[in-house]
């Protein structure tokens, strides 16, 4: 354990992806605890007040490595904790503990649909990559939407995974604000707008698709209310939101900083 308490953890790795965006590593100083992929650690870092201030991060990193752990934030103005966790520098302390959350893939032999928004892209690369690691097939199937095409964290790698055709993967990623983008020429509106395309195209249907649902409230309603209307039944369409719907978003996206909030399975 570090010696400075509360402290039991370093930060290891800081990528920016984009302004305010970030790929983190955390090491912990304490024995590593195990998670299962889709799963969420709590950071934690003292506050001006000598006060602990923890938030749920949703574990991006593959199950099998536990070296180190892997978030995606987003800096969150006005937030309680991400502000500082963008003042530090790699090497300085930082609280962890974990692991804790029922958004888990499914041994259910269908097809994985993933939605994600923002960095509700986490918990799925953190299935992917295990997936991979442990050298599993499953076909999967992962819509990205996001505000900006820089916001597209993984874009690259998910690419090749899609040519490589070893999981199977089909990746799709569209930006909602497609005007202040001007090379891009990809999908364009929010994520749940593609949906109902790519269900029709690739023929998911409840009898061979379990849904996977990662990102803000809204989001996950629109997807819900698509899933019901093609008769997806309420355990085929597992949803982990940013912030619990009907919660000021003041007060709780920083619990959806790395797409954790309230589970419904």
């Amino acid at each position: 354990m570090s010696e400075t308490y509360p402290y039991n953890g370093r930060l290891s790795r800081w990528q920016e992806v984009a302004d305010g965006l970030a790929i983190v590593g955390v090491e912990s100083l304490d024995p590593p605890f195990a998670f299962e992929p889709g799963q969420y650690a709590t950071l934690g870092l003292m506050g001006p007040i000598g006060r602990l201030i923890q938030r749920p991060m949703s574990i991006s990193s593959s199950a099998d490595r536990l070296d180190e752990y892997e978030f995606f934030i987003r800096l969150v103005p006005g937030g309680a904790l991400t502000p500082l966790l963008w003042q530090l520098r790699v090497g300085d302390p930082i609280n962890i503990k974990g692991p804790k959350g029922r958004f888990l893939l499914q041994d259910d032999g269908r097809r994985c649909l993933f939605v994600a928004s923002g960095t509700g892209l986490a918990p799925f690369v953190s299935m992917i990559e295990t997936l991979r690691g442990r050298g599993m097939s499953r076909e999967i199937d992962l819509l990205h939407g996001v505000s900006y095409d820089h916001d597209l964290a993984w874009r690259a790698e998910m690419q090749a995974l899609e040519r490589e055709g070893d999981l199977p993967l089909r990746y799709a990623a569209t930006i909602s604000r497609p005007q202040q983008c001007p090379n891009w020429t990809g999908l364009t509106g929010r994520v749940e707008s593609i949906l109902e395309g790519h269900l029709d195209l690739h023929r998911l249907t409840p009898e061979n698709a379990t849904l996977y649902l990662c990102g803000n409230p809204e989001m996950i309603a629109a997807v819900d209310e698509i899933a019901t209307r093609r008769r997806f039944p309420p355990d085929q369409v597992r949803k982990e939101l940013y912030w619990p719907k009907g919660r000021s978003h003041a007060g709780a996206a920083e619990a959806g900083a790395a797409g954790v909030g309230a589970v419904e399975a």
